[in-house]
């Protein structure tokens, strides 16, 4: 990533070295890596860790969960969108009990009451993008603070036999909740689903974006959250929109033009656009980005 001189303001933010809030000026409110649910493992409500980026519509993590450990029931007002980079995320919403792999978004409407946790094979690692009318994390439904949920052979529960994730997937599918679609998968384009969702879902074909750029758009109550592929060479030329917009770059790198400064965005690194900013996006040798933007305007690439 390249440095910003101290007089800039900073718009990139490498997760990696989030262990500290950076030094300068910062175009966000920037809360170091921790445990986010309480002080310690015993006294919160989830295993999730990570550094929080908070701008002024939108919030994120990248967040991390050992695997077989995750959050107990727990609500928030806002929602939230989990982009899946490393194993499995499982959980309940309303429910339904859902399953999310790699390049799959999870999507939990404001309010819902859900858990979320790793599968037993592999640690988690994942995007959480969430608007603002809350913080990054929810109070648990039985109002205790006393530790992580776990799945059997975890934990408080370790004494208790594993299931792998096929065998928890087989047990859901013989006892399904009410049928509710909350994960999308991202690296298809398309989308043929015509059931109750908790997102709206507009394909690429629709999305009218430059060219080399693909993907897709999930919109949400007050967010659009999409997941775009560039071609090596690809650019969206400058342009300037009313959204605040957090771009994270899951593979390959960006270069940005913005504020004056030209900006190279690495893999597992986010670029904050604040409204009304002109910006310009290139991917010199290909990129895979999420882009999320607050819905106060349509949602533009």
């Amino acid at each position: 990533m390249s440095a910003v001189p101290q007089s800039h303001t900073q718009y990139v933010y490498d997760f990696a070295t989030l262990d500290r809030v950076p030094d300068g000026p910062t175009s966000v409110k920037v809360a170091a890596r921790r445990l986010l649910s309480g002080p310690s493992l015993t006294t919160g409500k989830s295993s999730t860790v990570g550094a929080v980026l908070s701008g002024a519509h939108i919030i994120c993590t990248l967040g991390t969960q050992l695997k077989g450990s995750g959050a107990k029931p727990h609500t928030h007002p806002n929602e939230q969108f989990n982009f899946i980079l490393q194993g499995t995320m499982t959980g309940d919403i309303e429910g339904d009990r859902v399953f999310a792999p790699i390049s799959n978004i999870l999507h939990t409407p404001g309010m819902a009451v859900h858990t979320g946790l790793a599968c037993p094979e592999e640690d988690l690692v994942f995007l959480a993008i969430k608007d603002s009318r809350h913080g990054i994390v929810g109070p648990p439904v039985d109002g205790k603070y006393d530790g992580p949920n776990f799945l059997p052979g975890f934990g408080t529960r370790a004494q208790e036999p594993k299931q792998s994730t096929a065998a928890m997937m087989a047990e859901a599918k013989r006892h399904p909740g009410p049928g509710k679609r909350y994960v999308y998968d991202m690296a298809d384009d398309t989308d043929t689903y015509s059931g109750s969702a908790s997102a709206a879902v507009t394909p690429g074909a629709k999305l009218a974006l430059p060219s080399g750029i693909s993907g897709k758009l999930l919109s949400g109550e007050l967010l659009h959250v999409s997941v775009l592929r560039f071609a090596p060479g690809a650019t969206i030329p400058e342009h300037v929109h009313g959204n605040e917009q957090f771009t994270f770059v899951v593979e390959g790198g960006l270069d940005a033009s913005l504020a004056g400064q030209t900006l190279h965005v690495s893999e597992r690194c986010l670029l904050h656009v604040p409204p009304g900013m002109p910006h310009t996006l290139t991917a010199p040798r290909g990129a895979l980005v999420i882009i999320a933007q607050d819905n106060r305007h349509t949602f533009s690439a």
